[in-house]
């Protein structure tokens, strides 16, 4: 009977998955990417290929390893973002890939520049186009453990448009097919879970 009780456990928890997968998100969620869209981007820490699936499933892949994910939207603006995330528990500290997904509002160029300088900060050199979007790529050893993932991928606006020109952009390592982020966006309403922070200093790619 356990086991029976176990069995329709699983069964149901498996179909409410699928079902969020596939449901279609929210109009107030800021997501990036849409379904069939891919983003290859070549960054310090490797290559790396971010697809949008049916919903908020993503897969991603780079050298030698796949993941897909089902990532959650934000109900709160979480340091600027009312995007995606995945946190990915885990009772272990390597072989996650913890992503963060998501479009980020701002009122100057300068403003967007701290922002990424204060990304820069934790994953080093960014990678980004100058139509703002943004891919901060870091990998981290564990002992004996395989490397966890840190991903964020961002669509930058400025007064409510995608910038045409941004210092330090280098295009040619920004693939994007299949669709892309509209050129224009105004943040949704929401509460604040956690207000964003910038940088003094605006973005340097040394």
């Amino acid at each position: 009977m356990k086991h029976l009780q176990a069995s329709c456990i699983l069964a149901m928890s498996m179909a409410l998955a699928s079902c969020q997968s596939h449901a279609p998100l929210a109009a107030h969620t800021e997501a990036v990417l849409s379904e069939g869209m891919k983003i290859i981007a070549a960054t310090p820490s490797g290559n790396i290929e971010i697809q949008g699936q049916a919903g908020a499933r993503r897969a991603y892949a780079g050298e030698n390893w796949a993941k897909s994910a089902v990532l959650i939207p934000r109900q709160t603006r979480w340091d600027g973002s009312l995007g995606l995330y995945d946190p990915s528990p885990s009772n272990t500290l390597g072989d996650r890939l913890l992503v963060e997904e998501g479009r980020q509002h701002f009122s100057s160029q300068s403003e967007a520049l701290r922002y990424m300088q204060r990304l820069k900060g934790y994953y080093g050199p960014l990678t980004y186009n100058n139509s703002g979007l943004v891919v901060a790529y870091k990998v981290v050893a564990i002992d004996h453990e395989k490397p966890t993932r840190s991903l964020q991928v961002w669509q930058i606006y400025i007064n409510g448009q995608k910038p045409t020109a941004l210092p330090g952009a280098a295009d040619a390592k920004l693939h994007v097919s299949g669709g892309n982020t509209p050129a224009h966006s105004a943040p949704a309403a929401a509460p604040l879970g956690y207000a964003r922070a910038l940088a003094e200093s605006e973005y340097s790619a040394d």
